[in-house]
This record gives structure tokens, C-alpha cells and sequence, in this order.
């Protein structure tokens, strides 16, 4: 896609700090980190979301790289602990329509706060088994 900021970056016509790449996945610093270390790992064939992608080498491909880039965040020393992050769509918030992860260093005492509050509707056990059956039916 040629105007997709991240396919731009992969083929190398706007400038990274890239600190990971082969021939399936990019890892790059996020130059609006929310942390010291921030990271975004993409593939590098445009994907648009996670949801579409159906290759497994590329599925591989990206579990892998998410390993390798967090464990070396944890040997630079950067940080310890780290939250790992997706969004696919708009209502998702989805800032940028290729696929990408967010690699975030986490600390003590730090002003990040990711908080997901129950639903407590969709806890209830009518709910949730209604949920199952509908999931469990396509597998």
C-alpha cells in the first residue's frame, strides 16, 4: 500500500529506529512512545488487520518476533515486565490500518494505567454461555 506509513518504513522510504527486521516482520521504537523502549512490531506484507491475516508463516513470523523484541527489552535492561497491545478496527481504535503490535515497558510506580472495567451484563452466567455457543459452534 502505498500510502501506508508502516509499508513506507518496511521498504525503507522513511527513516526507523528499527531494532529488529527479517524477512517476515519489522520491530521499530515508536517515535510517540508512551514509554522509554516502546516498540511496534508489524508484518511486512500490509495487513490490515490481525484478523486477516491467514498465513501461517506470517502468524509465526510475529509471535516470534514479539518473543525475541520483548526478551530483548528485558536484556538491554530497559525494563522488566512489559504489555503487549492490538487494536484492530476503528472502533477499536486503530490509529493506522496495517496490522502492528505495541511492545510497552512497564515499571513500578509508573503513570501508565490500563484498566478494562467488567461488563458486568456480559459476566452473567446467561451471557457468557450464550457466548460460548455461539464461539464453540464454529471451531
Amino acid at each position: 500500500m502505498e500510502n501506508c506509513i508502516f509499508c513506507r518504513i518496511v521498504g525503507g522510504e522513511l527513516p526507523s529506529y528499527t531494532i529488529f527486521k527479517d524477512e517476515i516482520v519489522t520491530a521499530f521504537l515508536d517515535i510517540n512512545p508512551v514509554a522509554i523502549g516502546h516498540i511496534l512490531v508489524i508484518p511486512n506484507k500490509h495487513f490490515t488487520r490481525l484478523d486477516t491475516i491467514n498465513d501461517e508463516e506470517i502468524m509465526k513470523g510475529l509471535m516470534n518476533a514479539l518473543i525475541k523484541v520483548s526478551n530483548q527489552l528485558i536484556a538491554s535492561g530497559i525494563c522488566n515486565d512489559f504489555t503487549i497491545l492490538n487494536d484492530n478496527g476503528i472502533n477499536a481504535q486503530q490509529d493506522i490500518m496495517h496490522t502492528h503490535f505495541h511492545i510497552i515497558p512497564r515499571h513500578r510506580n509508573e503513570k501508565i494505567e490500563l484498566k478494562l472495567p467488567t461488563d458486568k451484563d456480559a459476566a452473567t452466567t446467561e451471557k457468557l454461555e450464550y457466548t460460548y455457543t455461539l464461539l464453540k459452534q464454529l471451531l
